[in-house]
């Protein structure tokens, strides 16, 4: 046989085995965020730590940018991802099919760990003339991108803290890098970036030419936000989170969390969760956002939903006291 034509040969077989391993390789789908925001660097850690630990057992993870909460649910809920991370007010609301998610229930919802609360970094240029959040009135304000959980939970802050609507200012829909260059730009006024902190669209605000600053939720206000949206607690951004940051911020936060499609076998859950508990310490030194996540307590703050049967397992293992609420319904 002619050494070209066995080359041939080689390479057809070679290519052969490899679309048969492909093709029995199981894909998991991690939906996200914008780039600028939280969400889609933990997502990528998360993957990462997934795909060292557990692609020898044929499951490959990749973490995908998206619009962030909502349509990481519209996607779990559809089938068009297998995880995502998403905020847990939107995640109740979705699956008992209540508030912005009236009559349309998401039942393909499910938790499988607690993460961090999400700060409502409310960010302005000091030369906007914004002073308090009655001053807002006919800014332009980058709300998120459409039908985002931040476009959401702008509506709701503003209109807690500020009377405000979307009639009552000028909204972008940007997401947070595209809303962090157009206050530096002067292209807008302020932006709603609800995040895990440190936040690296906020990070480059603060250390931009363009001075900025964050309007606090405190005292009053607080406890009108949270009389309007309970989901909501406070939160205080440390200074010196952030380049020239000289004072500590209070606002508020709502809890995130990491969910999975039922569909997803129980067993692959509880090796993700084991996974989690395993390489803490290297989550920590990968990104800040970590040490803002309650270890001992991940169930802390999960609302409207159940668990996945696969965290039921790994809890219970661990001893976790798990409430009914959270027992999914196939295991009832």
């Amino acid at each position: 046989m002619k050494r070209g034509m066995l080359f041939a040969l080689i390479v057809a077989l070679l290519l052969s085995l490899g679309g048969a391993a492909f093709a029995g390789m199981q894909f998991v789908t991690l939906v996200t965020g914008s780039t600028g925001g939280t969400y889609y660097p933990v997502g990528t850690i998360f993957a990462n730590h997934f795909n060292q630990a557990l692609l020898k057992d044929g499951v490959k993870w990749s973490a995908q940018s998206s619009g962030g909460s909502t349509e990481n649910l519209d996607m779990l809920n559809k089938g068009e991802a297998e995880m995502a991370i998403a905020m847990c007010n939107l995640t109740g609301f979705a699956y008992t099919g209540t508030n912005r998610y009236e009559g349309k229930e998401y039942p393909n919802l499910r938790y499988v760990f607690g993460l961090w609360p999400e700060a409502s970094q409310f960010v302005y240029a000091k030369n906007s003339g914004i002073t308090g959040w009655d001053t807002l009135k006919g800014k332009k304000i980058a709300v998120g991108p459409p039908a985002s959980g931040t476009e959401f939970s702008t509506r709701v802050v503003l209109k807690g803290l500020a009377g405000l609507t979307f009639d009552d200012i000028v909204p972008e829909y940007l997401g947070y890098s595209e809303a962090g260059q157009a206050i530096q730009n002067g292209r807008i006024d302020a932006a709603l970036l609800e995040a895990g902190i440190p936040t690296s669209a906020v990070t480059e605000l603060y250390a931009g030419r363009t001075e900025v600053d964050m309007l606090p939720i405190e005292g009053e206000l607080l406890e009108k936000l949270v009389a309007e949206a309970p989901w909501y607690a406070p939160v205080v951004i440390p200074a010196e989170t952030y380049p020239k940051q000289d004072k500590d911020v209070p606002l508020v936060g709502v809890k995130c969390a990491l969910l999975a499609s039922p569909k997803l076998e129980a067993e692959l859950v509880y090796k993700m969760l084991q996974v989690v508990y395993a390489d803490k310490e290297n989550f920590l030194k990968e990104h800040a956002v970590f040490y803002k996540v309650d270890f001992e307590n991940p169930l802390a703050g999960l609302y409207g939903a159940p668990l996945h049967a696969g965290a039921v397992k790994f809890y219970q293992e661990k001893g976790f006291e798990i409430p009914e609420a959270l027992i999914p319904p196939e295991m009832k």
